[in-house]
């Protein structure tokens, strides 16, 4: 599994880029390899988002970006956020322990 983790901050209106965003990620949901992705606010800083996307493997990944359509549904976004992608490995993961 790799996660694509993007620090995105605004320079546009929010509301503009989550209205873009949510255009690339209906593509993205559709494509082969992606469990799943989020696109959190900043609660510290509003003008900062992040974009993390998990997929199973880098080659379905690289796949997807290179898609004519996901190009074109980037390029709007792009007009309201500077970003700071990066694709990591996971290092360690967890989940709540149930007590009781």
């Amino acid at each position: 599994m790799v996660v694509f983790v993007n620090r995105l901050v605004l320079t546009g209106s929010a509301a503009e880029l989550e209205q873009r965003y949510a255009k690339v990620a209906d593509f993205m949901r559709a494509q082969d390899g992606i469990i799943r992705y989020r696109l959190l606010r900043s609660r510290k800083d509003p003008s900062v988002y992040f974009n993390v996307a998990e997929w199973t493997d880098q080659e379905r990944f690289d796949r997807a970006l290179k898609d004519p359509r996901f190009r074109s549904l980037l390029a709007p976004v792009l007009e309201v956020v500077t970003g700071e992608p990066y694709v990591t490995d996971v290092v360690l993961a967890g989940e709540a322990v149930q007590v009781g």
